[in-house]
């Protein structure tokens, strides 16, 4: 069953609540706006995302302005534009009733026009100039596939061993027609003892003299704001994870190309002072610190979803733009969707 209402506002980050209506499903997303400097503003003054989503319409829907600006022709600088979305123990639905995510009553059992709704998610990425997509919580090709359309985007998904009951990859999905070429790596699964917990897909992505490594991550959970040198077992293993991180970065900032890490962090890291956020470099951290989730509601207090940019060498990128996916369905729905709004933003890197 497809939704009869749906399409995209722009607003305020902080603005409180959507105006919700009961034909169906839409999607608005909140922005907000920043660069590093004024130079920074002037490179990216016309970068590419436009990402207001605003409103594809069907009867009465009102198209709202983009808050993004256009395509800049500045050669000092280069940009792209990721995303990063947990879509919540989405699975091709072969094997739903299994997966631990959908035990508890059939929690993320999703039908045909759940899937349709979310194809609509991912179609406006596309038509707002979204290069890339990291993903997690997804069973496998297939059920990415459901979403991102063959011919459409190149999808590369992680090598984690199957597990009927725990069957969360990683995947990244580039867009076709963003010109951008990938090279995959080796997932990254050294923060896997054992190789069982959620991989890091790893990408070099190439367009003429532009390239940028793009991985995607999911971390340990149950860690989200206490210290990571409590005594939390939960914490002692994200604190492996991030050393990983660590050294997987010091790695790539010899190689003086920039860097951008999307995913499921499962911390806190716009918290002010958060001390996972020490990473090395000068990190921008998207969201910025301060920054509260609109994502249903507002229901949740600070975001777990992060894309964290360097530039060459580990400098500090800028950004032309961030914004936030909200789906505009009751909170009731939440698991026919996810409990995660999907991030993106456009970054700005230096050029050597």
């Amino acid at each position: 069953m497809k939704s009869r209402a749906r399409g995209f506002e722009s607003h305020p980050l902080r603005r409180r609540g959507p105006n919700r209506s009961s034909s169906g499903l839409s999607f608005r997303i909140s922005s907000r706006r920043s660069c590093r400097s004024a130079g920074i503003r002037r490179r990216a003054a016309g970068a590419v995302l436009a990402l207001a989503l605003a409103a594809v319409s069907t009867a009465g829907t009102r198209s709202a302005a983009a808050p993004f600006p256009g395509p800049s022709n500045t050669a000092a600088s280069s940009s792209i534009t990721v995303a990063t979305w947990n879509i919540a123990w989405f699975g091709d639905g072969r094997n739903d009733d299994d997966l631990t995510g959908n035990r508890r009553g059939g929690r993320h059992l999703r039908n045909a026009g759940d899937v349709e709704r979310l194809r609509g998610v991912v179609a406006r990425l596309a038509e707002r100039g979204v290069d890339a997509v990291g993903l997690q919580e997804i069973e496998n090709r297939d059920a990415a596939r459901l979403l991102f359309p063959e011919g459409e985007w190149d999808l590369f998904v992680s090598n984690r061993e199957p597990d009927p009951e725990w069957s969360q990859r990683t995947v990244i999905a580039v867009r076709r027609a963003s010109g951008w070429q990938a090279e995959r790596h080796p997932d990254v699964l050294e923060w896997s003892p054992q190789g069982r917990d959620r991989h890091g897909v790893d990408l070099t992505l190439r367009r003429g003299g532009e390239r940028v490594r793009l991985l995607t991550v999911h971390f340990q959970s149950g860690c989200n704001r206490e210290p990571l040198t409590s005594g939390k077992r939960q914490c002692g293993f994200l604190r492996m994870q991030f050393a990983v991180l660590k050294g997987w970065l010091y790695e790539r900032f010899r190689e003086g190309i920039p860097v951008v890490i999307a995913g499921d962090w499962n911390r806190f890291l716009s918290r002010r002072a958060d001390d996972a956020a020490l990473l090395p470099g000068d990190p921008l951290v998207l969201p910025t610190v301060g920054s509260a989730p609109r994502c249903w509601d507002g229901y949740y207090d600070n975001f777990v979803d992060h894309l964290v940019a360097f530039g060459p060498g580990g400098s500090r990128p800028g950004f032309a733009g961030f914004a936030e996916v909200l789906y505009e369905a009751p909170f009731s729905e939440r698991d026919r969707f996810s409990d995660h709004c999907p991030v993106v933003a456009e970054l700005v890197f230096d050029t050597p």
